[in-house]
């Protein structure tokens, strides 16, 4: 057993020794190319470049002996003498394929247009600096808005408290959603009571101060499939504040002690990074009354201190957590969330709008697949049946009307390929699709909601 524990240790001594090296590596790369620049003249980039990679100059210089012309001067020769040519650094680009390279490198906010009768490039041209961008849309899409970031400083942390900090910055989220509210079918309470938590105060700070400040944690709950995680991803479009996106994986550690490190280290970079969002998926798994473990007493421990700081903070940092099983969940965070918001299955009219949305508009640009369905009707049929489950419903449709399609193409025949979606394809495609939740279970929601809901 001893020689098992010490093996263990040597293994783990080996992956530390070898991540170092390869964080002091990676440094060593970042201070030759800022040295590079500088010799060069582009003072202004090697600026930008110790700004943002957190290079500390002043302690700091690249030796005499090195330099990225020697190494790379070294590399030629070394390949040169082991394949007979020299290597290949950088080639060129024929005229297409660079201005698609171009269109995608630009990091430029773009506004976002639709036009749905147009196939062809939607060509808009920005002057910034001096400097005409002109993007091209090949897929007829909206191209990304930049998601826009305060700069994480790493060197803020010190020695392994440097670690905990990368794995957190991994989590935040570099590219938008691009998922609205309008979005979003039904569920009008949840949007509302997110809205004034995180968007709001944004908007309008003065008002809310003393006892109008805004709600600081908030916990999503409700069954499969119901929009939980898709509510927090239009938070996290329409907020414009730094948003963790976090998931029990990432904070739970297999060495005693790290995850309460993760968790500090957390909270304390949303406060550095503020406003911020924090959301926490599945909180149940993380933070259970069921689970007498010591480790996870000591990771919940954490997340209260934590989440006393968040009530009593100035800087805005707002916990959004998501349950399937809230009854699980450990008494004294229960409290701690100011909201606990029930996402229902959707009414009669949110499956419509679904059936509307999935069918009629996603399939209104395809080639050969057109639409035609009784809407009401379909969402009178799938009564118990989640946000989720209509979408796999929606797919199946459209996947027989492709299989149709397949048939033509296999056989080489001259017909015309076009098929028409009705109501009895779905209806079909209904049969063969199950609710994932059973009337029982949503019941048991409702019940605790009757009990502890806060909306």
């Amino acid at each position: 057993m001893i020689r098992c524990d010490s093996l263990n240790n040597s293994t783990h001594q080996g992956r530390d020794y070898e991540k170092k090296k390869k964080q002091e590596r990676k440094k060593s790369i970042l201070y030759l190319i800022e040295n590079f620049l500088r010799f060069e003249g582009y003072i202004k980039t090697a600026s930008t470049l110790i700004e943002e990679a957190c290079l500390n100059t002043n302690n700091h210089v690249v030796c005499d002996n090195i330099d990225l012309d020697t190494i790379l001067i070294e590399y030629e020769n070394y390949y040169f003498l082991r394949y007979q040519k020299k290597p290949q650094i950088s080639k060129s680009l024929d005229i297409a394929k660079s201005d698609t390279l171009n269109a995608t490198k630009n990091k430029t906010k773009i506004s976002k247009k639709s036009n749905t009768n147009q196939h062809s490039q939607d060509i808009q041209t920005i002057d910034t600096n001096f400097i005409t961008v002109t993007p091209l849309n090949i897929f007829n899409e909206s191209l990304e808005e930049e998601y826009c970031l305060p700069s994480i400083d790493l060197g803020y942390w010190k020695d392994e408290w440097r670690v905990y900090a990368e794995i957190i910055s991994k989590e935040i989220l570099v590219t938008n959603p691009n998922v609205k509210w309008s979005d979003i079918k039904g569920l009008s309470t949840p949007k509302k009571l997110l809205d004034e938590a995180i968007v709001l105060p944004t908007k309008y700070p003065d008002l809310f101060t003393g006892l109008c400040t805004p709600w600081a944690a908030m916990l999503l709950y409700g069954p499969p499939g119901t929009g939980k995680t898709l509510l927090a991803k239009a938070v996290a479009t329409e907020c414009k504040t730094t948003f963790f996106n976090i998931t029990p994986s990432t904070l739970v550690a297999k060495w005693r002690g790290d995850s309460e490190k993760l968790i500090k280290v957390m909270f304390e970079m949303a406060e550095q990074m503020s406003p911020s969002t924090i959301f926490i998926d599945e909180l149940d798994t993380i933070a259970s009354k069921r689970i007498d473990h010591e480790a996870s007493r000591r990771l919940t421990s954490e997340i209260l201190i934590h989440m006393d700081g968040l009530l009593r903070s100035e800087k805005r940092i707002f916990l959004l957590a998501t349950s399937n099983h809230p009854w699980e969940l450990d008494p004294a965070i229960f409290r701690r969330l100011e909201k606990r918001i029930f996402v229902d299955l959707p009414d009669v009219k949110a499956r419509k709008d679904m059936f509307i949305y999935y069918l009629s508009e996603m399939l209104q640009k395809h080639k050969y697949i057109k639409c035609d369905i009784d809407s009401d009707s379909l969402a009178q049929e799938t009564n118990g049946y989640s946000g989720a489950d209509i979408r796999l419903v929606c797919k199946e449709t459209a996947m027989q009307a492709m299989r149709s399609i397949f048939q033509v193409l296999e056989k080489k025949a001259d017909n015309k390929i076009n098929f028409t979606i009705t109501t009895k394809e779905v209806n079909n495609a209904i049969s063969k699709t199950k609710p994932s939740t059973s009337e029982a279970d949503n019941n048991k929601y409702k019940i605790w909601q009757s009990q502890y809901a806060s909306c």
